[in-house]
């Protein structure tokens, strides 16, 4: 399980890469089914558990594969 404190989260990007990571994230997110906006800051969330994880701990596996997408893996020139 990945936490924010992670090595793969100390990743430097543009605001335009920020954006798109952003953007291709909540692509990937919604193409799983419907979801409403709350449901994906739940799923989000860093306060519902004390351990540093996310609401649903495999959004920050799949973050963590979308920025692989968008900026190449990481501690290749990203």
């Amino acid at each position: 399980m990945h936490k924010l404190s992670d090595p793969n989260f100390q990743r430097t990007l543009t605001l335009e890469q920020a954006y798109m990571l952003l953007v291709q994230f909540v692509e990937q997110y919604n193409a799983r089914g419907e979801s409403s906006t709350l449901d994906l800051l739940g799923d989000l969330s860093m306060t519902v558990w004390s351990d540093g994880g996310s609401g649903d701990p495999a959004q920050l596996s799949d973050f963590l594969r979308v920025a692989d997408q968008v900026l190449g893996p990481a501690g290749h020139g990203a």
